[in-house]
């Protein structure tokens, strides 16, 4: 983050994101009452040891950079742009593999108890992986930056780092958080969590 930040004169368009709040979403739930909390975290609790079981001795690698742009609308449909311009968001990219099974589990238990339904899938951007016939989040990332009416064309900074190595990390909590809410840690304070490894 502090390369690509000097690669660009730290330019006051880049929002970085606090490392302490890195993490990788499974789904947004929107809990949008006590009865879908209590049902959310007795998931939880239900399943830990499943859970724990999916996520042991997992790491995750960490491959490229990737980015979304910003959603065209009408009046814009037709502007063209190269695919690194007008990005909200850069990211990680995160090797999906060891995290399917664990997704489809939970997602489908959520499923199951009515916390959402089908119909709410594409706006919660979840799908049916095609090949694994599993559901998942459609895209596994950890958010370095976002962008706010930037014009920079990050076509040097992909060529760069696009299929760069960045490492593994493991897993270290699951959990339901909450947004905008802080712990201790400085992390999303968890209405429940599995402590993995």
């Amino acid at each position: 983050m502090d390369e690509i930040h000097k690669k660009y004169n730290y330019d006051e368009s880049m929002n970085p994101n606090n490392p302490f709040l890195f993490h990788i979403t499974i789904s947004m739930l929107g809990l949008s009452n006590q009865e879908k909390i209590n049902k959310a975290k007795q998931i939880f609790t239900d399943n830990e040891q499943t859970i724990k079981n999916y996520l042991k001795n997992v790491s995750i690698r960490l491959k490229g950079l990737g980015c979304f742009q910003n959603r065209l609308n009408q009046q814009n449909k037709y502007y063209k742009r190269g695919p690194y311009e007008d990005l909200n968001i850069i990211y990680l990219n995160v090797d999906e593999t060891p995290l399917l099974p664990v997704s489809d589990f939970i997602i489908r238990q959520f499923l199951q108890a009515e916390i959402f339904d089908s119909d709410d899938l594409k706006s919660m951007n979840l799908i049916m992986d095609q090949q694994s016939k599993m559901f998942r989040a459609e895209k596994f990332h950890i958010t370095l930056f976002r962008l706010k009416d930037c014009k920079i064309n990050f076509q040097q900074l992909f060529d760069e780092y696009k299929n760069f190595e960045f490492g593994e990390a493991p897993i270290q909590y699951f959990d339901i958080s909450t947004r905008w809410q802080y712990d201790k840690d400085k992390f999303y304070q968890p209405l429940a969590r599995i402590i993995v490894n």
